[in-house]
């Protein structure tokens, strides 16, 4: 029989993640996230003594790890979807929340607002930092400019060199691509990988149509989140928001969107990412939100 938690939060490490810094967005969930929860580890690292760290501070997370590592791109592709799979077989939740090791929960109940999107949107299967077209701006004044959609494009393209290199793999992406654009999903958008929701329905629709994972596709060089979004397309389903205006999410690709001051003031919640921001490193950034989290 299946348990039911309100939020299962995944956090895949692999083998150049800072362990004591795993353990701090750790506690940042167990602090800030008040539904009933489970947390997942998918452990790429090959370290043993990772493992052996996180249970002796949190004894109720779930580990799973790899026999091999799987690395990145479509092999981080991979071990999520081992994971979502075992959440899906042991689970039934409302939103699953995926973040990077250096992604952080900074306010209190970011859930709440993660569930209340995808009830106002039942449609929605992926949500989070939303980037479209080739330069997409966020309320900070930060502008993304979006290059895996030139790799997108690319991919429609036949006999380039990801053909030439890997062509049964790439003719069997740019099927999904079509299917995909058929139902109306635009070239190279993306719901950015380092903090993102899916709602349960999304995951389970990704699962039905053999998605979770789609086999024969390592070796493509595109990121997993730009195929996580546009597998959620090819199901018709939408993509969300969640990062404008006075939603929770606060994310860029590298470093802070903004200062640690100003997301506290903006009442942003799942932040992305804590690498730096200006002269602050990530140990700064980090005992800044773990002082507030100890008053």
């Amino acid at each position: 029989m299946k348990s039911f938690v309100n939020l299962l939060v995944v956090i895949p490490i692999g083998p150049t993640c800072t362990i004591e810094f795993v353990l701090d967005t750790i506690s940042s969930v167990m602090y800030y996230v008040q539904s009933h929860k489970k947390i997942i580890i998918v452990d790429d690292s090959q370290i043993p003594e990772h493992e052996k760290k996180i249970k002796d501070l949190f004894p109720a997370v779930v580990i799973l790890k790899n026999k091999k590592s799987h690395g990145k791109l479509l092999g981080l592709y991979i071990s999520l979807c081992h994971a979502y799979s075992y959440a899906l077989d042991h689970f039934t939740f409302d939103a699953l929340l995926r973040l990077d090791t250096d992604a952080l929960i900074i306010g209190h109940s970011p859930e709440s607002q993660i569930f209340e999107f995808f009830k106002s949107n039942p449609n929605v299967g992926l949500a989070g930092r939303y980037v479209k077209g080739v330069a997409s701006p966020d309320d900070f004044g930060n502008v993304w400019m979006n290059g895996g959609r030139e790799l997108i494009v690319a991919i429609i393209k036949i006999f380039t060199r990801y053909y030439v290199r890997h062509p049964f793999i790439y003719w069997k992406i740019r099927k999904i691509l079509f299917k995909a654009i058929n139902q109306g999903y635009e070239l190279g958008e993306l719901v950015f990988g380092g903090a993102y929701a899916f709602s349960y329905i999304g995951l389970k629709r990704l699962q039905d149509n053999g998605l979770l994972p789609l086999k024969n596709v390592l070796g493509a060089e595109l990121e997993e989140d730009h195929f996580f979004t546009l597998l959620i397309s090819y199901v018709g389903l939408d993509l969300g928001d969640l990062a404008s205006g006075e939603l929770p999410f606060g994310c860029t690709w590298q470093g802070l969107p903004a200062s640690p001051e100003t997301l506290c003031e903006k009442r942003k919640k799942i932040i992305h990412s804590t690498r730096f921001w200006k002269d602050m490193n990530e140990e700064e950034i980090r005992s800044f939100f773990r002082a507030r989290r100890q008053q």
